[in-house]
């Protein structure tokens, strides 16, 4: 098995002749008989028009359906093949054929198609503004034949013409495009304007009056809007090259600065050098005799140079910008920040701080530790009070025996905040101050003492009578309830002796 493999490894060869295969000739292979009631049809505007769709749509815009199937040959041609000779034909007789308002180019079926199958499509024209002295069968069919080639004319010259133009069928070429107009030169001197209008062609370019394309996407469009950009392009960059510059030959700074001094500072796009500082150092140079020119020319390169070598006394001394202002108050004017990357980085710095726990979790287990501190500042204060009592009854807390410590720690009743992030906050409240917004301390609450509350507390008979009322009350209430059980009782019975009578059947007898 293996030299077998070794063997057929060997006789392979990466310049293998590849030789086309022969279709045989025979019957069974051939659809020549059925492709004799079909037509081929290509698409002019593939963006626009969809081979799927047409081949669903087509037979039902025809009326045909049922009676005709589609076959989708390429992205651009295919084929439809009828039952019927008749409907065929019926279909070719349209001339134009649209689909998603675009033109198709569709042909009968031939077994060996010429080199110009499917470029040609039939098309009525309505030749408009026809010379008046021209209104003959030979100058309508010349006219038409600058569309394309003159199949037919609609003109008949022994009857009446309602229509302000001639129609002629011409066999149209779709790489060329529709013309509208053409102006007409006359021999008696002079020269009109002639229009053609198409029927049945809906959507063109209406930039080059071709059928296979949009306007968006005309390359006549496409190339100016490039010859434009590049135009733009090549404009920037002379303007660029030969910019304006700030010293010209005759000013008095000029070969006492360099250019690169005096000009725009490419990081910020700022003057280096103020208009008024220049000003004041032409007005040096003018003012200087011949004799001190060179003497003044060093002083202001190198007070120049001086001035360069720091940035604040360049902004101060060059730029006349003023000095910035520092302050020792950090949160002065602070604000918002609206940046999720700076929330994100916040939330990431709470988890870290907490262990990781989750920003819920970490709120609830906050609020469980100031309720429990709020129940142990309540339990502090009412030790409070009994040792208080104590003091007042001469009893020492000695003699009553050790106090129970309840080991819970004091906690400032604060509220929660989250410090991960500026735009972050908690609930509770906040004071406004001069360094921005502060949480506000909660007030304690102060309960009053036992003998103040129970001085307002109502009595309690006053309490059970107004919930159960007095004895007297209960003693008439029960004497009615028991009158109104004899009255009902003896009702009942008295109902109870009474004798019934059957009907026609006379009293009953005991």
């Amino acid at each position: 098995m293996s030299f077998e493999m070794d063997k057929a490894m060997m006789e392979l060869s990466l310049y293998e002749e590849d030789k086309p295969f022969n279709m045989p000739n025979l019957p069974q292979f051939k659809s020549s008989e059925r492709n004799a009631r079909s037509l081929i049809g290509r698409i002019l505007n593939p963006e626009c028009q969809k081979m799927a769709n047409l081949i669903l749509d087509m037979p039902r815009k025809w009326q045909k359906r049922g009676r005709v199937k589609g076959i989708a040959l390429s992205k651009e041609r295919f084929q439809f093949i009828f039952d019927h000779e008749h409907d065929l034909i019926e279909i070719l007789e349209k001339e134009v054929h649209t689909f998603n308002d675009w033109t198709l180019a569709i042909d009968r079926w031939v077994e060996i198609p010429p080199p110009d199958y499917l470029r040609f499509i039939p098309i009525w024209v309505q030749i408009r503004n026809m010379p008046v002295n021209y209104y003959t069968e030979e100058a309508i069919t010349a006219l038409g034949d600058l569309i394309g080639e003159v199949k037919m004319v609609a003109f008949d010259p022994e009857r009446s013409q309602t229509q302000e133009y001639v129609r002629v069928l011409v066999r149209f070429d779709v790489t060329r495009p529709l013309r509208k107009s053409k102006v007409v030169n006359l021999p008696e001197g002079g020269s009109t304007v002639v229009y053609f209008n198409y029927e049945r062609i809906q959507k063109r370019c209406y930039e080059c009056q071709r059928l296979n394309h949009a306007k968006d996407l005309c390359p006549l469009l496409v190339r100016k809007r490039q010859e434009q950009a590049q135009e733009r392009r090549q404009k920037i960059l002379m303007e660029k090259s030969a910019g304006k510059k700030i010293l010209s030959e005759d000013d008095p700074l000029f070969g006492v600065l360099k250019e690169e001094q005096v000009g725009f500072c490419q990081e910020t796009g700022r003057r280096k050098i103020s208009p008024e500082v220049l000003d004041e150092m032409r007005r040096y140079m003018l003012t200087g005799k011949e004799e001190e020119k060179s003497l003044m020319i060093d002083r202001v390169r190198t007070s120049v140079a001086e001035v360069e070598r720091d940035p604040l006394t360049q902004k101060t001394m060059l730029r006349l910008e003023s000095k910035p202002v520092f302050t020792k108050d950090l949160d002065i004017g602070r604000g918002l920040v609206y940046d999720f990357d700076l929330n994100k980085d916040g939330e990431n710095r709470i988890e870290h701080d907490r262990g990781g726990e989750k920003l819920m979790m970490a709120a609830i287990k906050a609020n469980k530790s100031v309720a429990s501190s709020d129940h142990g500042d309540g339990v502090k204060r009412t030790e409070g009070n009994s040792s208080s009592r104590e003091q007042r009854s001469g009893v020492s807390g000695d003699q009553l025996g050790p106090s129970k410590d309840t080991g819970s720690k004091a906690r400032s009743n604060v509220p929660l905040q989250l410090e991960g992030s500026p735009t972050e906050y908690g609930s509770g409240l906040f004071s406004t101050g001069p360094s921005g917004a502060s949480p506000q301390q909660a007030k304690s609450r102060r309960r009053p003492y036992v003998k103040k509350r129970q001085g307002r507390l109502p009595a309690p008979s006053n309490v059970l009578q107004a919930l159960y009322g007095n004895e007297e009350d209960k003693e008439k209430v029960g004497s009615k309830r028991r009158q109104m059980e004899e009255e009902s009782s003896g009702h009942k019975s008295a109902r109870h002796k009474e004798v019934k009578v059957i009907p026609h059947e006379g009293s009953p007898q005991f």
